[in-house]
């Protein structure tokens, strides 16, 4: 029997009440074991998980795109509104806030009327937001139109990695959730490189523009292409958590299998709107806090924390930064400036093969050797973060040189690629690791949890950057930055030892 990857098999013999599971996915090993009904997110065609899974990776890399979008306009900022570039960050950080904060009220609202109608009610009130604030003329005014935007372009971080995990089964997930966190990495430089070039031939407001054009596509694609995620697994006799052994996994023949096609599967996943969790609204404000509990799971904040720091330390000061740091020094227009965020782009899209496909592909090879707890997988962080550290070094060093013969080169560049390549590996790893450590129910407190701690990390940093680059001086400050993030990688080495205690296994 050929079977698709190298995961042990299940029996030289398919049980009966396998078999259509066999027929559908040439394998019978799989955690969790799909139903027999055409409507279960497991069973679907690729095309449409996958076109799915790029609408949700999308949709979650538009908050800290959107956030980061007004990096270019910031000396214009200055001029029309008579403000510090160091108020004129603030655009970025009070958006970076509420993108943490915001999913913990979303998240709720999802689980009781589904993600289909949460990803529109995004999307829709996102473009008019946005598109608002492409007609303010004041700091104030803009400010509260980036706080309103960024909480309704925010859901996807609540329930994005939710989508994907009831999609895709466990052996597939490190690639998934790589593609992603592939696209939420890519946001932050992604869009400052666009939109320098915009605002160089243009104006500050036409960033506002494009973007609610984007979010009014995001939404007709949803509505066309993104059918509902929740699947009612319980009621068809499947245990959604199933074991680690095939010959353990429990599935009841007897279940009714709901089967649909043709226009009723399609009102099924497109139209009918349902109450998918009967808890009472009453319980929201006990639910919207309940992520704050996983504060107590280690194997969840540790990895965490240690994506939070080089995130903030590479992802975020290595963008909002760069405005100051090489625009001013350099004399760089809005265009020559959006053009040095090149570099983290190629970062990131090289880094993620070996984050998720890599990674996958190692937890594989150890299953063949008996050796697939989870924490296997946090191994492949560890070279992120030594990525990292070099990167961050390699840029401090090498702006101070820089600056003091008063013309750019390329080399404070390279050391951004080189460090946004490491951000790439720990974030797929890390995040991917925290959401398998927990039982699926805790999946998306797991994924608020992580998201808040990232965000609350990234917020504090645009407060002090400016400053503390300009007291101790590029090359000791980045220095300074990069002990932090090789101090992280100890709190995955921790987790890598005891983690499986931790879980209680």
């Amino acid at each position: 029997m050929k079977r698709s990857d190298s995961l042990p098999a299940f029996t030289d013999d398919v049980p009966p009440a396998l078999e259509k599971v066999f027929a559908r996915h040439g394998r019978v090993d799989l955690v969790p074991m799909p139903s027999d009904d055409p409507a279960d997110p497991y069973n679907w065609p690729s095309w449409k998980k996958h076109a799915l899974l790029l609408q949700v990776a999308f949709h979650a890399m538009m908050g800290p795109f959107l956030a980061a979008a007004a990096i270019p306009g910031f000396l214009a900022f200055v001029k029309d509104f008579d403000i510090s570039i160091t108020q004129a960050s603030y655009f970025v950080s009070v958006q970076i806030i509420f993108l943490g904060v915001a999913p913990l009220c979303w998240g709720p609202i999802a689980n009781r009327i589904g993600r289909r109608p949460v990803y529109l009610i995004s999307t829709l009130g996102a473009a008019i937001c946005t598109f608002a604030g492409a007609y303010c003329h004041s700091y104030g005014t803009l400010m509260i139109t980036r706080v309103f935007s960024a909480i309704m372009i925010s859901p996807p971080q609540a329930i994005g990695s939710s989508s994907v995990k009831e999609m895709f089964f466990q052996h597939e997930r490190g690639q998934k959730m790589g593609i992603w966190l592939l696209l939420v990495t890519l946001g932050p430089p992604s869009a400052p490189f666009i939109f320098g070039f915009v605002v160089q031939h243009k104006s500050w407001r036409w960033i506002f523009w494009i973007i609610s054009i984007i979010h009014l596509a995001e939404f007709v694609l949803y509505f066309i292409l993104g059918p509902e995620t929740l699947f009612d697994r319980q009621d068809r006799g499947i245990d959604t958590e199933t074991t680690k052994q095939a010959d353990h996994l429990k599935y009841s023949a007897s279940a009714p299998a709901q089967n649909a096609t043709g226009t009723l599967l399609r009102k099924r996943e497109y139209i009918t709107i349902r109450r998918w969790d009967k808890t009472p609204w009453s319980h929201v404000p006990w639910e919207v806090i309940k992520p704050l509990t996983m504060i107590v799971q280690l194997p969840v904040v540790l990895p965490g924390l240690a994506y939070a720091i080089i995130f903030t330390y590479t992802g975020v000061l290595l963008t909002v930064e760069i405005p100051a740091l090489l625009g001013v020094s350099y004399h760089l227009d809005a265009q020559g400036t959006g053009l040095q965020f090149l570099a983290a782009i190629i970062g990131c899209v090289l880094g993620e093969p070996l984050a998720g496909w890599g990674s996958d592909k190692y937890m594989a090879w150890r299953r063949k050797r008996g050796g697939h707890e989870p924490e296997m997988r946090l191994w492949l962080s560890l070279p992120g973060f030594l990525l990292g550290v070099v990167g961050l070094t390699i840029f401090g060093v090498q702006l101070q040189r820089t600056q003091a013969a008063g013309q750019w080169n390329i080399t404070p560049d390279v050391g951004t690629a080189i460090a946004f390549f490491g951000l790439q590996l720990v974030s797929t790893v890390t995040v991917t690791y925290a959401v398998d450590s927990q039982p699926a129910s805790l999946a998306q407190d797991t994924a608020m949890f992580v998201t808040l701690l990232r965000s609350i990390c990234a917020f504090t940093g645009p407060f002090y950057f400016n400053q503390q680059y300009e007291r101790m001086g590029a090359a000791k400050a980045s220095g300074l930055l990069a002990g932090l993030v090789g101090g992280a990688a100890f709190l995955v080495v921790a987790t890598i030892v005891y983690g499986k205690r931790w879980r209680g296994l």
